[in-house]
């Protein structure tokens, strides 16, 4: 898929569902989106490495989804040359703030 607003970081967030928790990876973009006034997401890759079976069998953490994201996020960040963001890569957490809530507002 080509992207044709100017990508300015790329963000891995962890997400869950009734099967446990994964890692998805996204460009943030430079343009107005229903997420936030000036930047949205563009979905990259999904990664999940089982269910939240092995957090009783004690096979996490470390989370082998969350090494993954960081390791193809930061990769695909340093080759366009953005920032990589993932805001907790030790722990699933889906109520952290997202990189654009840490830019600060253009001036007016």
């Amino acid at each position: 898929m080509a992207m044709t607003d100017p990508v300015v970081a790329v963000e891995a967030l962890w997400d869950g569902d009734t099967q446990g928790w994964f890692v998805r990876l996204y460009a943030i973009t430079q343009r107005p989106s229903p997420h936030h006034p000036r930047f949205d997401e563009q979905p990259l890759a999904g990664f999940r490495h089982g269910s939240d079976l092995r957090l009783f069998s004690g096979e996490v953490p470390p989370w082998p989804e969350a090494a993954e994201a960081t390791e193809k996020g930061r990769a695909l960040a340093d080759n366009i040359g953005v920032p990589f963001y993932f805001a907790s890569p030790d722990v699933p957490d889906d109520d952290l703030p997202r990189w654009w809530d840490l830019q600060a507002d253009p001036p007016t």
